[in-house]
Parts: structure tokens; C-alpha cells; sequence
């Protein structure tokens, strides 16, 4: 069984070997001031009525904690394929829907971008509903992109054989966005495993320096941090909201 479930990313979703990469689209939205709270209803109102079932588009939820844009939300629509996303309409009722019941609580959003899930670079073997809080990080590569997804694809066989949890999903932007736009995003069962990351890393790195020899770790990880643009890494954390979600899909 292959799962995908947003969590997230922290994106996000859970893997087990896709035999194509999985697409999906953000888009942020920041409530009018002292909306908030209705905009969750709304929003978990036009969810439960237009997005939980097998037919129906597959939206995702989760609230930004900390970062630029803290306090919005963040909406993830999951292909999986991009022929998936060949039936939308701004015409539907759905659309409709958004546009009279929840758009008026919006003050701004950012435009919508897919991203298309870097296989190769991910390590995700959690299961749906297993965690809740996300951590994103928001990569622009301005150098040698070798650089960069040397180490991402390298760290996977260190998690890999170190026997670390990490649940890991690397997306490359592929429309409505910078082309050098790489999202990063790790998730959590909750606040304190987040909080205890850097020792699983501590491990990873070890393991990476005995797999690629001594000092390698710190090596790739400053020529990756050379390979991006000037401020060119930027963090949030998320918290998934399942009641303004689809439900957790599987694939076959």
C-alpha cells in the first residue's frame, strides 16, 4: 500500500515508492482582521461539504505558527498527477461556493504554485494521521544546484541506514513560482519530537560522515548554504487542521 497524507509540509505526505512523482498546489490565505475565526469555519464548512469524498478534489489544511506569515492558512491540493488537476473549474459549485462563503473572509492570498515531489531527495515512511505538526523551509538555489541536492539525496541514505524516524518530502516548484523554489518539509508528531530533531540529526550526520568519509557532513551542508541566494532559506511551522481537510487517501 502506498500511502499520501498532508501533514504538513510539514507538506506533508506519506510515502511508501509512488511510481511517478506526486503534484500538488500551495496557496495562502491571511483572514480580514478579527476574522479568523470564522474563516476556519468557513473554510471547514466548504471542505466537509465539497471535499471528502473518493471523486472529490483532495484539499488540505494547516495553520501557520511561526513565520512571515503566521496566523494564515495554508491550503494543499493534491493531484496526484498533474491529470488530476484537468478537472477543475471555476465554474463549479465548489468554486461558487469559495468565492460567497469564504472569500469574503479573506483579505489577501497568495497565488497558487505546484510543486512537483523529489523522489529521490525524500524519506517518508509515516503513516496517515501519524503527525501534526510541520516545519517547512523555503529554499532558492542562486548557485551550483549540484551543491544543494547532493547533500539532500546523500542525507537520504544516511536516515536510511542510521534507522532514524524522519518523515522528509522535497518539492520542486513547477509553476507559479521561482524556478529555483524548493520546499523542504519535515513532520512531527507534536511539539516536543520537534523540539528533539537536532539529536536525530546529530545521528544522521554521523552516520552520513562514516558512509561519505569524515567532515563530509559539514563539508556538503556549507556547500549547499553557498549554493543559495541571499536569504535564501526561510522556516515556518504548520499545525493540520484534519477538520478543514480531506480525509487521508491511499493508493494502490
Amino acid at each position: 500500500m502506498k500511502y499520501i497524507y498532508f501533514i504538513l509540509i510539514t507538506l506533508f505526505i506519506s510515502f511508501e515508492g509512488l511510481s511517478q512523482s506526486s503534484v500538488v498546489w500551495l496557496s495562502y490565505h491571511k483572514p480580514m482582521k478579527g476574522k479568523g475565526s470564522e474563516l476556519f469555519d468557513a473554510i471547514k464548512d466548504k471542505t466537509q461539504k465539497y471535499n471528502q469524498g473518493q471523486n472529490d478534489s483532495k484539499l488540505y489544511t494547516f495553520s501557520v505558527m511561526a513565520g512571515s506569515r503566521q496566523g494564515e492558512f495554508l491550503r494543499v491540493g493534491m493531484g496526484p498527477s498533474w491529470k488530476d488537476f484537468d478537472n477543475w473549474s471555476p465554474d463549479s459549485k465548489e468554486m461558487d461556493y469559495w468565492r460567497n462563503n469564504v472569500a469574503p473572509l479573506i483579505e489577501s492570498s497568495s497565488g497558487r504554485e505546484y510543486f512537483e515531489r523529489v523522489d529521490d531527495a525524500s524519506y517518508d515512511m509515516s503513516k496517515p494521521g501519524e503527525n501534526s505538526v510541520g516545519l517547512m523551509i523555503h529554499y532558492n538555489i542562486g548557485g551550483n544546484p549540484n551543491h544543494f541536492w547532493k547533500v539532500r539525496r546523500n542525507a537520504v541514505k544516511a536516515i536510511k541506514e542510521s534507522g532514524e524516524s524522519v518523515t522528509l518530502n522535497v518539492w520542486r516548484s513547477a509553476g507559479g513560482g521561482p524556478q529555483n523554489h524548493i520546499i523542504v518539509a519535515f513532520s512531527y508528531k507534536n511539539m516536543e519530537e520537534y523540539g528533539n530533531a537536532q539529536k536525530v540529526w546529530d545521528k544522521v550526520g554521523a552516520k552520513y560522515d562514516e558512509i561519505y568519509g569524515a567532515g563530509s557532513w559539514n563539508t556538503d551542508w556549507g556547500l549547499l548554504r553557498g549554493s543559495l541566494e541571499m536569504w535564501g532559506a526561510q522556516t515556518e511551522i504548520t499545525r493540520f487542521l484534519p477538520e478543514l481537510s480531506s480525509p487521508p487517501m491511499a493508493l494502490q
